[in-house]
């Protein structure tokens, strides 16, 4: 199999599996000396094919690395925007933003994953410690660094630092409240150490979380629908929703709900924003009024309608403008409740702090995977209502 081939199966491999992947979150790439092949913005690891793959040339690649860009964040931005346009090759595919890390990562394939087991560890307070123990001191580690040219940065020193320390290249690259990568000469050692860490991982647990399916309550029926009247003042809205163990036990505890208050990971924020909307009265008649008033404070203090919204007594509700978004919106959300509970195991929850949030919301790269992952995922049940009994993903 040439490398390209092994680099779709991989990516295939990954992608069609929910433990490492939701909604599309990480990328893959392949280099030889001369050029890397790097998932362009927009693919779906699971259904990629060669066409999905950006590919570059890595002698302009390398000139970034040590290239002075300007100190303003925007300014920054565009500037590593153009000149990651000038090294692709194949000029209609946008390469990921992560292509410089790829690029700088001593081995032949990278797998970038957000798998929900290690992000239950990346997410947590004691993440730092908790990996030393489980991984040994050479585990390497990076602190929360915003998306982009700075967490590039960010890696390429700590990989420098490594391989002074150690004299060998870092196969695996830890990053708090985002996720994990994976680096071999073959895909199958990639998938070897995959497995390994999540076992090791998996053993660690000390907190499982809930699991088991819960029908959702028929008054979901009396308050969806009106719900659904007052979430589309500017277009109807599709909204879909899901019960499980897992889901209840954050809907009817509301101490705990703090702990899912804010994302953990920049992809939580492309897809279900950054503020989620919590109803906690008792009865149909008192949530509805505690609705009509809560969204509209919501919007004109957010500035955007609610896609999230955990409901006491019937569980969890996306908001979309089609039924595919509002399964992403479900999914994405559900991956964030496991990711606190595995939390409890390592520390407890440390989500994104607003700064770190506030950058992600205006950076042009997420809007522009919202813009993509909203196009590639309209066309199928548009403006409806939707009770889903159930639909959690086993775990472990």
């Amino acid at each position: 199999m040439n490398p390209i081939d092994e680099l779709i199966t991989i990516s295939r491999y990954y992608g069609a599996d929910s433990r490492f992947v939701i909604a599309g979150g990480g990328n893959t790439s392949y280099k030889n000396s001369d050029h890397i092949w790097v998932k362009a913005s927009g693919s779906s690891l699971a259904t990629i094919d060669e066409d999905g793959f950006a590919q570059l040339d890595r002698s302009l690649l390398n000139r970034m690395t040590d290239k002075k860009y300007s100190a303003d964040a925007a300014k920054r931005e565009e500037e590593v925007k153009n000149d990651l346009a000038e090294a692709t090759l194949t000029k209609e595919r946008r390469p990921s933003v992560e292509t410089s890390m790829h690029n700088v990562i001593g081995f032949a394939f990278v797998v970038h994953l957000h798998p929900t087991l290690v992000n239950g560890l990346m997410c947590a307070v004691d993440a730092e410690k908790e990996l030393q123990r489980l991984f040994g001191e050479k585990a390497l580690f990076v602190e929360y660094t915003d998306p982009g040219y700075l967490l590039f940065k960010k890696v390429a020193g700590k990989i420098s630092d490594y391989r002074s320390l150690y004299g060998e290249e870092p196969q695996v690259i830890w990053l708090q409240n985002h996720g994990i990568f994976v680096a071999a000469d073959t895909t199958e050692e990639i998938k070897q150490i995959y497995a390994d860490i999540l076992k090791t991982i998996e053993e660690s647990l000390n907190h499982p979380i809930h699991e088991g399916e819960i029908a959702v309550s028929p008054v979901a029926t009396e308050v969806i629908p009106a719900l659904r009247m007052m979430l589309s003042r500017n277009g109807l809205k599709t909204l879909r929703v899901r019960n499980n163990a897992l889901i209840h036990s954050y809907s009817e505890q509301t101490l705990q709900q703090k702990e899912i208050g804010r994302p953990f990971t920049p992809d939580a924020i492309v897809y279900c924003k950054s503020n989620y909307l919590f109803l906690n009265d008792e009865t149909p008649d008192q949530l509805l009024r505690e609705a009509e008033k809560a969204i509209p404070l919501f919007e004109q203090h957010h500035g955007y309608l609610p896609k999230v919204i955990l409901i006491k007594g019937i569980g969890l509700v996306a908001a979309g403008d089609h039924a595919d978004q509002c399964d992403i919106i479900l999914d994405v959300f559900e991956d964030a409740m496991k990711v606190a509970a595995l939390s409890h195991s390592f520390g407890g929850a440390h989500p994104m702090t607003s700064r770190q949030i506030d950058f992600i919301d205006h950076w042009e790269v997420e809007n522009y995977r919202r813009k993509v992952a909203s196009a590639a995922s309209s066309g199928r049940v548009e403006n409806s209502t939707i009770v889903v009994t159930g639909a959690a993903q086993g775990f472990g």
